[in-house]
């Protein structure tokens, strides 16, 4: 399992979520939350499936 950490503007992150399913088999979506105090990034964590 790999775990991918993506920081961005909402619509950037969900984009790159988007993408990763089209290659990866992701198994989890953990801890959406602000990035940074009175920041408009967002923190997400991806767990894939990646492979053998």
């Amino acid at each position: 399992m790999l775990s991918i950490r993506l920081v961005g503007e909402p619509a950037e992150v969900a984009d790159a979520v988007l993408t990763l399913c089209e290659t990866f088999s992701i198994t989890a979506i953990k801890g959406l939350c602000p990035s940074a105090p009175m920041q408009p990034s967002v923190r997400v964590y991806v767990e894939v499936d990646g492979g053998a």
